[in-house]
């Protein structure tokens, strides 16, 4: 059978839409990609403040970033922070989704659905002065990060919550009365037949809850120990002393970070779907 052309643009989207997702395109530019480029250009700058369009062409500044133990140090302390609070948001944001998925009560899933995405809906502001509140009456959290561990996960629960229960969403629900009609109990099917299936959500919501995490910069302030700085509040005081291009290189190298890791989640996601469209097509021709 020959293959068919794919249909023209404006076939596919219609002369309708058309103006509307150029629109959008132009949007995404505007708004995205020229900032971006104009913080990448002006990291490359010669000169000792920022400058667009710069003067001259030096990594310097990447190098002064690098070597500055203050920058290094509070990267380190935000990766140690993101990593530990991004473990806990995926393992809670997984549960619940998973519970969701289980529950046979539709008010039941709705209450446990506006749980989970409550904290989205509170202001970071607000939800840090409460967490500072806390802080101030255990001392035993004012001198550790604990605290802001736990608060920023907590801000990253609702994204692998959503995600995830997105991917669970679109499985196939014959799938687990298959495994427990085989004898299965429900901790093998979570382990054998749940997670390898939402496997990518979990990666995806795993990202989105580590950029969540590396880029909160309010609840740093409230609740990061005396002495101690996140990336970010390294950032917002390098932004309020004096506009260095040391800033918009620390921006630059953030952000090829976290293109590094959607990089690698859109990998590992589409050598899983072209491994499961593998087996569709030899299971078809069986």
């Amino acid at each position: 059978m020959a293959r068919t052309a794919p249909p023209p643009l404006t076939r596919g989207v219609g002369w309708t839409r058309l103006p509307i997702l150029l629109a959008g395109l132009a949007a995404c530019v505007l708004l995205f990609i020229v900032p971006f480029l104009v913080v990448v250009a002006t990291s490359w700058t010669k000169t000792s403040f920022v400058a667009f369009p710069p003067e001259g062409f030096s990594l310097s500044w990447y190098r002064d970033v690098l070597d500055d133990p203050e920058w290094t140090d509070s990267f380190k302390v935000s990766l140690r922070v993101s990593a530990i609070a991004t473990v806990i948001a995926v393992v809670f944001g997984t549960l619940g989704a998973l519970a969701l998925s289980r529950l046979g009560s539709r008010a039941a899933r709705s209450w446990l659905r506006t749980l989970f995405i409550i904290p989205m809906a509170i202001p970071p502001v607000a939800y840090a002065v409460g967490m500072y509140s806390v802080n101030l009456k255990v001392s035993a959290f004012q001198e550790h990060l604990t605290l802001l561990v736990l608060g920023e996960a907590l801000l990253a629960v609702p994204y692998v919550f959503v995600v995830v229960s997105t991917g669970l969403s679109q499985a196939d629900p014959a799938l687990r009365p298959a495994a427990a009609t085989l004898g299965a109990p429900w901790p093998m099917i979570v382990l054998l037949v749940d997670l390898p299936l939402i496997l990518p959500q979990i990666l995806v919501g795993a990202v989105f809850a580590f950029a969540v995490i590396f880029d909160e910069v309010v609840l740093s302030v409230f609740l990061a120990p005396i002495g101690v700085k996140t990336l970010p509040l390294q950032m917002l005081n390098a932004s309020q002393e004096a506009l260095s291009p040391q800033l918009t290189a620390a921006s630059t190298l953030i952000s090829l970070l976290v293109m590094v890791l959607l990089g690698l989640v859109s990998l590992v996601s589409g050598r899983r779907a072209a491994r499961a469209r593998a087996i569709a097509r030899k299971a078809a021709t069986a």
